[in-house]
């Protein structure tokens, strides 16, 4: 069996009349891949020394309203990160780690959206021809 997809319309068009619900969860793992991406460049400009910090920064998915699908960057067991982030630490200087992190992804947001989908999608339908 032979499947052509050709851009994005397709997609959409096979994904709402085909398998809405397979698009939601297609969505939900897109979406918590950007947020993993902009954790990890984050981490690349956290403080070498916090060590706390550097461990506790995840994404994490959240509960959406219907249809709408909600992921997010959080940083678990170091409340201090709020002081690093705007300059407001021990240090005095604004080391903006989340501001940086988006500030480089924002150029190429749609190749970072379109690697995701890409890459979510191929693993969903290799997953499910393994079945």
């Amino acid at each position: 069996m032979t499947v052509t997809i050709r851009g994005v319309a397709d997609v959409n068009r096979i994904l709402a009349e085909i398998a809405p619900r397979e698009a939601l969860n297609l969505m939900r793992a897109t979406v918590q891949g950007v947020a993993s991406d902009l954790a990890k460049r984050a981490k690349t400009d956290m403080p070498t020394d916090e060590g706390a910090m550097k461990r506790g920064t995840k994404a994490k998915r959240r509960r959406g309203r219907t249809g709408h699908v909600q992921s997010d960057v959080v940083i678990e067991g170091a409340f201090y990160w709020r002081f690093l982030e705007y300059g407001q630490g021990p240090d005095g200087v604004e080391h903006a780690m989340f501001l940086k992190a988006l500030q480089s992804m924002r150029p190429e947001m749609s190749k970072v959206y379109t690697e995701q989908f890409a890459k979510k999608l191929i693993a969903r339908l290799k997953r499910e021809r393994g079945r």
